[in-house]
């Protein structure tokens, strides 16, 4: 715990007595930190021998042999079909399975409906990890802007190794199949970059003493010329040290394509920038207050923003939630840079940038009312923007939109559900749907069924659930699998064995008659900016309140019991479970914590936490700090309580909450005599727990929430 020396004595007293009332825990704050040190030899020593020893106590579970097996069968059928970019007359695909756990790039040439032909391997990770004897990761969770328009031949690829956050960027030529020799290349750091043409990126990093910010990430951003020095690049933007992070964009094509700059403070307020290919920069005569990451798409030489509370923007008024777009050509005057394109009408909400896309000189986006989708598509005119309903969903529906390598090329609508395999199809206006790849199915459709449910929390505010529920379920309790996120304004949403659940293994579950359940709990986006303002920092304790409130309703209702719960996150969500189970540990059977966060006052000299303190809190001021005392999960394990089951999982390179938490938090379980479980993988990074790459890991997940959930039905339905 830090107190400011600057604060006067007499203040810094106070703060401290107020610390110390509000949790004697805390006294022992300082006892664990060694268990900080991602790669400290003690704290690896400490974290392989209870590993070790968690792995032999799970194998020894009456049900792991099988569960084993079902996940190995799960895995082979291989349930998703890897999203699909298009990029002019390309298609770019990276596909991971069974048979290729690290992924293969895959490029085909599309025909004249716009459907990609046969696929061709280009880049196979497992085999340059050999080549290399490395253990590089591709991250590739976004290929649309790492390839330049209009050709899409050159990429910036994003190499991680052990999967962390730390990345090589390196150029690659599709066509060659081969990075480029002498090419742009970053040394390993927190890097990111962007194409300005084909011989300038804009490039921001952390290597070689470069400037961060609070979190540790690029603080400096500069245009980098082809063949030049990366320590000579000129510096055109140098963020606050005190900022969150800085991200990049692009915009334009050609010898107009600019710099996108977003300047995070916080989690919830921003400053935007373009930037030409000479260095000029402008910034974006938009209000702070935008909706997380401030950048939702660009269209042409339009940055979309969606406003996140009530705004006078060039002397219009705007509700909250307003999606406005900025244009960034140097061009158009001030004052007549911003233009509306749409306001949501009472109780509609957008989500966030997984909602909305450009394709074709458009923008589409999709909306929700009570968790049920619908595609809306807008035009810019001379006139402003029309805007237009393109597609519409149904209850347990989940639908997403993505455009391709520039704003002119197509759109894809993707549609599943939770046991309806996802759909990724061509949209083009008036003509109809073509199917570019469809999910194999893992399971039979019609043996569950999805509804939308409604609970009352603490303070009285309606909540909205995800209840997926065999069709015809077994008699007594219904053994129930709880998962959510409620922070930074992100929502959880249907997908067909997505990584939210588990991928692939989750089928273990729904074959023995398990059900699923989804709060949209504050915090989140679900309804909005305001639902995410209104469980932050000293409010956060609402989350909690509303999961508890749903989980509370099915009990309550007869539909299960407290023993036959299980509650799972990942992340936020793993602080979230991690909560839950020592809040509450007579409301759930078994904890889940994946990657999580378990010391809010510690959280900033681990990993990127310092860059969360808006969404959590200041531990230096005392009221903040109370709020996170009273529920961080690590400080609010007791001796002397019953705790239902922990499993809690981390990767030794998870270097964006750091292995620090989750060792912590099983350390204290441990010390109270709970029943704790501690798996810590040495790659993988913040996604360690993927069912293709770390097959064994989700085996003895699914183990421990089998065995100790439902032990009278380990075998399959």
């Amino acid at each position: 715990m830090h107190i400011d020396i600057k604060t006067p004595a007499r203040m810094r007293a106070l703060a401290l007595v107020a610390l110390a009332a509000a949790a004697p825990a805390m006294a022992q704050a300082t006892d664990d930190q060694w268990l900080e040190a991602p790669h400290g030899t003690q704290a690896l020593e400490w974290a392989r021998a209870k590993t070790a020893a968690s792995q032999t106590k799970i194998r020894a579970m009456p049900t792991y042999a099988t569960v084993k097996a079902e996940l190995a069968s799960a895995l082979a059928t291989g349930a998703a079909e890897p999203d699909i970019t298009l990029m002019g007359q390309r298609a770019v695909r990276f596909l991971r399975d069974a048979e290729h756990p690290y992924g293969l790039l895959q490029l085909a040439r599309r025909g004249d409906d716009g459907l990609p032909g046969a696929w061709r391997t280009v880049l196979d990770v497992g085999q340059l990890r050999k080549t290399e004897n490395a253990p590089l990761e591709l991250q590739a969770y976004d290929l649309s802007s790492a390839c330049l328009a209009p050709s899409f031949s050159r990429c910036l690829l994003r190499l991680s190794p052990a999967g962390g956050d730390e990345v090589e960027i390196r150029e690659f030529d599709l066509d060659q199949a081969r990075f480029v020799e002498g090419g742009f290349r970053t040394p390993k750091a927190r890097a990111f970059a962007e194409w300005l043409g084909p011989d300038q990126i804009m490039v921001e990093h952390t290597a070689d003493g470069a400037p961060k910010t609070m979190a540790g990430w690029p603080a400096s951003v500069r245009l980098w010329q082809r063949g030049q020095p990366l320590a000579s690049a000129r510096e055109v933007y140098k963020a606050e040290p005190s900022d969150a992070i800085v991200q990049l964009f692009a915009v334009g094509d050609g010898a107009q394509r600019r710099g996108v700059i977003v300047r995070a403070i916080n989690y919830s307020t921003f400053d935007v920038f373009a930037v030409t290919q000479d260095g000029r920069i402008e910034q974006a005569a938009l209000p702070r207050s935008l909706k997380p990451m401030a950048v939702q798409a660009l269209v042409g030489d339009q940055v979309v923003v969606q406003l996140g509370t009530d705004e006078v923007v060039e002397g219009t008024a705007y509700p909250a939630e307003t999606l406005l777009a900025w244009n960034s050509d140097p061009a158009v005057p001030a004052g007549k840079k911003v233009t509306r394109i749409y306001t949501p009408a009472d109780g509609d909400y957008l989500g966030g940038r997984s909602d909305i896309a450009s394709a074709q000189g458009k923008l589409a986006f999709v909306v929700n009312r009570r968790l049920v989708p619908r595609v809306l598509l807008a035009r810019p005119g001379a006139d402003g923007w029309t805007v237009d309903e393109a597609l519409a969903g149904q209850p347990g529906d989940n639908i997403s939109v993505r455009g391709g390598g520039s704003s002119d090329d197509d759109l894809i609508v993707a549609t599943n559900g939770f046991v309806n395999p996802r759909r990724q199809e061509l949209f083009r206006p008036g003509q109809p749907l073509r199917l570019l790849a469809k999910d194999r199915a893992l399971f039979e459709e019609g043996r569950y069924v999805t509804e939308i449910r409604t609970a009352t929390s603490r303070d009285g505010t309606s909540v909205d659930y995800y209840l997926l529920h065999p069709k015809t379920p077994a008699a007594g309790p219904q053994p129930l699998f709880m998962t959510g996120y409620g922070a930074f304004g992100i929502s959880y949403r249907p997908g067909y064995f997505d990584y939210t659940v588990g991928g692939p293994a989750f089928k273990l579950w729904l074959d023995r008659g398990g059900s699923l359940a989804i709060p949209a709990i504050r915090g989140g986006g679900e309804r909005g900016e305001a639902w995410h303002q209104a469980a932050i920092r000293k409010d956060r304790q609402r989350s909690y309140d509303d999961f508890i409130a749903v989980a509370e309703q099915l009990v309550s209702s007869g539909y299960t019991t407290p023993k036959h719960i299980g509650v799972f996150g990942m992340s936020n969500g793993g602080l979230l479970s991690a909560t839950l189970g020592t809040q509450r540990p007579d409301l759930f059977g078994a904890v889940v914590s994946d990657v999580p966060l378990t010391d809010l006052i510690r959280m900033r000299h681990m990993g990127m936490g310092a860059a969360w303190i808006n969404e959590y809190g200041d531990p230096d001021k005392p009221d903040e700090a109370k709020a996170m005392l009273a529920y961080s999960p690590m400080q609010n394990v007791r001796k002397g309580t019953t705790y239902p089951p922990f499993l809690v999982t981390i990767s030794t390179e998870d270097n964006r909450v750091g292995p620090g938490h989750a060792r912590k938090l099983a350390s204290r379980l441990f010390d109270a005599g709970a029943p704790v479980y501690f798996l810590e993988d040495e790659e993988g990074g913040h996604g360690v727990s993927d069912a293709f790459r770390n097959p064994e890991l989700m085996a003895l997940r699914m183990t421990f929430l089998i065995d100790t959930l439902i032990p009278a039905h380990a075998g399959t339905h």
